[in-house]
């Protein structure tokens, strides 16, 4: 029998990982080719922008492995930035200096002699040739400690979040490191996309030494290319791409949930490992297959949504068409969720969207768009990590900038969810 390697599925589909056999570079948009470049020329910042779970700290794990690697979610002052690199570059906070002295008796009078500062003395003494020894410490900045040690290291440092760091921390930072990027060190921030150009925004001297690398949304081909290299190396077969194509339309252009899906598929035909013969896949029940892995995406984001602001008991009572009773967060959220989501939705859209769930008045816009604004809030405040939602007043849109969000409000809002 040919010789198989042993691939368990857990190590061909990684989501929320750093995927190896699964990896696709997406060479159409030239990103790995970018980042290259880019660490071979140096003497800028290179700020990685892309949605969230869209691939960005996968595509520099796989290029700069040995970075000195950051998460902005842990940096609250800039102290605690130059702490964790000299953490990471095994920097000591304390310099111990040993200091000898000796002394001789001459004439009843000591001197000194010594070293690491010590300062001459004289002084009476009763014996000759006595000797005494001295330690002392003294402590140096960390942050002078890394700026002297760090372009000899020549490791880049990378700043996964960067848009988690408030804007005076950033600043600090960004200063702090601008004359050793003009020095040759490497720095890469990774952002979403409204928060791309946040070095440049908090220091405005950092015009034109900033570059841009974006990573958007994946396409269906960049997905297929998932589903295939990981399915052809546990020996699957999916014969006319039926399976492909289902979980590429439920992925919301995500490679994460692509992973998942890939995943999921397999253990579905209770496969755990790579096959000594080939094997057809069978599709699963679709319906209950997706309604099961909504319950591990956003709950606790839609339920924070769908309470509003604050618990209320005076809120209008809003009858959808299925029959159940809300108010005018839930009526919102089931509309949303109504247009399939769309990731992108103007007024309009969710206007018509409203007319099509509600089996009573429709709500004014300037209260449907109070509760946007209201929901946007919340999404920022309250939940963890990149808001869920956010409304544009000024082009009158609504964007769902987590795929996990729109997955969980197409496959996890059940009639009964907005009541």
């Amino acid at each position: 029998m040919e010789d198989v390697r042993r691939y368990r599925v857990g190590d061909v589909f990684v989501p929320g990982g750093r995927p190896t056999i699964t990896y696709n570079p997406r060479e159409d948009l030239n990103l790995e080719s970018q980042v290259r470049r880019y660490l071979a020329d140096r003497h800028t910042i290179l700020s990685v922008s892309g949605p969230t779970k869209t691939g960005k700290t996968v595509l520099l794990k796989s290029l700069v492995p040995d970075a000195i690697w950051l998460s902005g979610g842990g940096i609250s002052s800039a102290d605690e930035f130059w702490q964790a690199v000299g953490d990471l570059l095994d920097l000591p906070s304390v310099i111990e200096d040993s200091v000898d002295q000796s002394s001789t008796t001459s004439g009843g009078w000591t001197a000194g002699a010594g070293v690491a500062g010590f300062k001459g003395e004289h002084q009476h003494a009763d014996e000759t040739g006595s000797t005494v020894g001295r330690r002392s410490t003294r402590k140096r900045s960390i942050k002078n400690l890394v700026r002297e040690n760090i372009l000899d290291d020549r490791r880049p440092i990378v700043i996964d979040d960067f848009h988690y760091i408030d804007p005076g921390v950033q600043l600090e930072i960004t200063r702090g490191l601008k004359d050793l990027v003009f020095d040759g060190l490497a720095v890469i921030v990774a952002s979403v996309p409204h928060r791309a150009f946040d070095v440049v925004r908090v220091e405005k001297e950092m015009t034109g030494r900033v570059d841009q690398l974006e990573v958007g949304f994946w396409g269906s081909d960049d997905l297929r290319a998932i589903a295939t290299s990981g399915f052809g190396a546990l020996r699957l077969v999916d014969s006319d791409g039926a399976i492909t194509n289902r979980l590429i339309q439920e992925s919301f252009e995500s490679p994460h949930l692509m992973q998942l899906f890939c995943r999921e598929v397999c253990y579905a035909n209770d496969v755990g490992e790579v096959q000594d013969q080939p094997r057809t896949l069978l599709p699963p029940e679709w319906e209950e297959f997706f309604r099961a892995r909504a319950s591990d995406t956003s709950k606790s984001a839609f339920d924070l949504l769908a309470c509003g602001p604050r618990q209320r008991t005076d809120r209008i009572v809003r009858r959808l068409t299925n029959g159940q009773d809300t108010d005018i967060y839930g009526a919102t959220l089931t509309a949303i969720a109504h247009t399939g989501p769309l990731t992108k939705l103007t007024y309009e859209q969710l206007r018509s969207a409203l007319k099509e769930v509600l089996d009573s008045e429709l709500p004014q816009r300037h209260e449907v768009t109070r509760v946007l604004e209201e929901m946007t809030k919340i999404a920022k405040e309250r939940i963890d990590g990149e808001p869920v939602v956010d409304y544009d007043a000024e082009l009158a849109t609504l964007f769902i900038s987590d795929p996990f969000f729109a997955y969980y409000l197409r496959w996890g809002v059940r009639p009964d969810a907005s009541t």
